[in-house]
């Protein structure tokens, strides 16, 4: 019988349709093959999960932006004078992860807009 799987993807954590992976390099019997499964979207997730036998590395850029995103979630936690994240109420968490997500995603853009700059740079002109 078929197993389905209802959890995420473990790429873009959009519903599994099918796909999936896991490390060939352990044998059947071996039980870190089973571990090392992954339930998948779509091919191109599929592609991505075994160009990085399973991992998903940030790249560059993300890992900068995660740092701005934290830096952006400790300067709200400075501001409301409070370190531990358990005493927050719901209302201080939800703007804590405000922080953190809009620094993430707004440096994110930031980077993009100077990558584009730098790559549009690069393109040698038409020369007729």
């Amino acid at each position: 019988m078929r197993q389905t799987h209802t959890g995420l993807c473990a790429v873009c954590h959009r519903q599994p349709r099918g796909f999936g992976w896991f490390d060939a390099d352990y044998r059947r019997t071996d039980p870190r093959r089973d571990a090392s499964r992954k339930h998948l979207c779509s091919r191109t997730c599929q592609d991505i999960c075994h160009g990085r036998k399973g991992m998903i590395d940030p790249t560059p850029n993300e890992s900068e932006a995660m740092t701005v995103g934290g830096q952006q979630g400790g300067e709200y936690l400075e501001s409301i004078g409070k370190t531990d994240l358990a005493t927050l109420t719901e209302t201080e968490w939800d703007c804590f992860l405000d922080a953190v997500v809009t620094g993430y995603c707004d440096h994110l853009r930031e980077l993009a807009g100077k990558d584009r700059t730098r790559l549009d740079a690069m393109t040698p002109e038409v020369p007729f």
